[in-house]
């Protein structure tokens, strides 16, 4: 009888585990997912070619052939005085038409003996035009105190610096050296031409070699 009672116990036992269970999964329902539609932002990155006009400079060289007509005893005479003018030979044809480029040899006597006359007019008045000039240390010159006064004479070291052939008029460019109380200096010198002749010498300056 004990025995029955007890079975009784455990099965009522059992089926309030059982019923606990089912009550469990009553009290605690499972949540089920529901899908949310979410917008994403996507960031891209694009690249645009714009044209853009960018104004370049266009630089044309151009290379002027002049024929001079020169007989073989010229050519030596037109083809050294390209050379001592390192091919800076423009102003012998500026004014010139074509049919006047002959000229260019008689021209380039005149420039030769306007040269070495300039050279000479300093060698023998420079000295003398030097005297009470003053050099750019302040010292005046005198000519009794100058010595080995040497004209840089050279056809490339004299300038022409103007010059109208038409009129045989020209300004020449010379420099010279020299000493005075052992200090050396350099003079430079203008000489004025008037119809083919030196009209003038003057000192320009006087500084320190």
């Amino acid at each position: 009888m004990e025995t029955k009672n007890i079975l009784k116990v455990v099965a009522v036992g059992a089926a309030g585990l059982v019923i606990g269970a089912i009550g469990g999964a009553t009290l605690f329902p499972v949540q089920n997912e529901v899908p949310v539609e979410v917008e994403k932002i996507v960031e891209k990155t694009v690249t645009v070619s714009v044209p853009v006009e960018v104004p370049v400079e266009t630089i044309v060289e151009r290379n002027v052939t002049v024929e001079v007509p020169v007989d073989n005893g010229n050519l030596d005479l037109v083809l050294d005085h390209i050379y001592d003018n390192d091919g800076t030979v423009d102003y012998l044809t500026d004014d010139l038409d074509d049919e006047d480029v002959n000229e260019i040899v008689d021209r380039i006597v005149f420039i030769n003996d306007i040269k070495a006359l300039a050279a000479q007019a300093v060698k023998d008045d420079g000295v003398d035009e030097l005297d009470r000039e003053v050099a750019v240390d302040n010292e005046t010159m005198d000519e009794d105190d100058i010595e080995r006064f040497r004209v840089n004479d050279d056809s490339d070291e004299i300038v022409i610096d103007e010059v109208d052939f038409e009129d045989s008029d020209a300004t020449v460019l010379v420099s010279a050296r020299f000493e005075q109380d052992d200090v050396e200096y350099l003079g430079n010198f203008e000489v004025e031409f008037k119809d083919g002749e030196v009209d003038e010498v003057r000192v320009v300056s006087v500084e320190l070699r």
